[in-house]
Order: C-alpha cells, then structure tokens, then sequence
C-alpha cells in the first residue's frame, strides 16, 4: 500500500477531564489532521461511550477510513 492509499481517521478522546485536564486535545487533534494520509482528525469527549464509537463508524463509513487510531 502506497502512501497515497492511507486514507487514516484519528479520534482524540478528552475522557472528560481525565486526559483533558492535562492535555491539550485539540492541539493533538490539530497536529494530527496535518499528517499525511490523515484524512479526518476528531476530537470527542468519551470515546469508549457508545456515541463515541458510532460516531466512529460513521466517520470510517464517510471518510472511507481504512486506518484509525485512536489517542486516549
């Protein structure tokens, strides 16, 4: 698979306060979305809740994602 093939969707979970109250999440997500290959970049706030996996989903289903990587 060539470079231009990576079509890749990062998901940064804040995990409410526990992963946001330290880290900058949207700084993350910002530097994330620049990546080559990286065609999508989300930031929500639980991702191990089920709005959070959908909206996961939805976004492989849309972006035709065929990485993900999720920081949490």
């Amino acid at each position: 698979m060539t470079q231009d093939e990576l079509r890749i969707g990062v998901f940064v979970c804040d995990c409410g306060l526990n992963i946001a109250g330290s880290v900058d999440c949207e700084e993350v997500r910002k530097s994330a979305e620049i990546i080559p290959g990286v065609v999508v970049a989300v930031r929500n706030k639980y991702t191990c809740a089920d709005p959070g996996q959908e909206e996961i989903k939805r976004h492989i289903r849309e972006f035709n994602l065929n990485r993900v990587v999720v920081a949490s």
